[in-house]
């Protein structure tokens, strides 16, 4: 692989690469479609494009300010089936109120992929649960086909959010947030779903340390039948 990262300016970061791999499936698990379509060997060529641009405050506990990211994706493979387009968009916004610690915030993420031939593959689709829609588990979110999880070709998630210190202290190492989350991933090439919102309001904790560490606590408000539920969850990294 290779890649390079062009930085316009303090704000503004372009970056683009390519990879070559081999990718090498095998001993289904099931004898299903959605699974053996995964199996064999693909040399394959990705191309990368991103383009980023920031203006928070802080690279892992931003209080104000906005992030927005495009990135776009294109793997070509000697068999077509194994080709295949992704766009995902991301957006951040934060404001910080005047004499005080406290903000709010707005997030945002789309994806958008499709099979240049055949079905979009399994180990290709979105996925959501887990840290990118707490109150769910990991890949709990979405249709599965004989207890195997499909995902799909389409993503949207919303967040917004309020955070302050965890005692009302400037001089406190833990953030609160209070936050709640809408969204879905659908369209799976597997299975005949529509688009169905889920939602979650939770609780996290993010201490200020050298290694981020968050803990979070989240319901489900609204969730199909076989979606996956997690209400705890324990992370390295920043809540969001």
């Amino acid at each position: 692989s290779y890649d390079l990262i062009f930085e316009y300016n303090k704000d503004l970061r372009v970056s683009s690469g390519f990879e070559f791999f081999n990718e090498e499936n095998y001993s289904p698990s099931k004898s299903i479609v959605a699974i053996n379509d995964n199996i064999g060997s693909v040399d394959a060529l990705k191309f990368n494009f991103g383009l980023t641009r920031d203006t928070t405050n802080d690279i892992f506990y931003p209080t104000s300010g906005s992030l927005n990211s495009l990135k776009f994706s294109l793997r070509t493979a000697e068999n077509s089936e194994n080709s295949n387009f992704k766009i995902s968009a991301n957006s951040e916004f934060y404001k910080n109120f005047d004499r005080s610690d406290s903000f709010v915030f707005f997030l945002n993420n789309l994806g958008y992929a499709e099979s240049l031939k055949g079905n979009l593959k399994t180990i290709d689709t979105f996925s959501l649960g887990g840290n990118n829609f707490k109150g769910f588990d990991y890949r709990g979110i979405g249709p599965f086909q004989d207890g195997i999880y499909l995902g799909g070709n389409k993503l949207i998630t919303s967040t917004i959010g309020y955070g302050d210190n965890f005692i009302f202290d400037e001089k406190d190492n833990i953030i609160m947030k209070l936050f709640y989350t809408a969204g879905s991933v659908w369209d799976s090439d597997y299975y005949d779903d529509d688009f169905n919102l889920r939602s979650s309001i939770g609780l996290s904790l993010d201490f200020l340390s050298a290694i981020p560490i968050s803990f979070n606590y989240a319901v489900p408000l609204e969730k199909e039948l076989n979606d996956k539920e997690r209400f705890f969850n324990f992370q390295i990294g920043t809540s969001f």
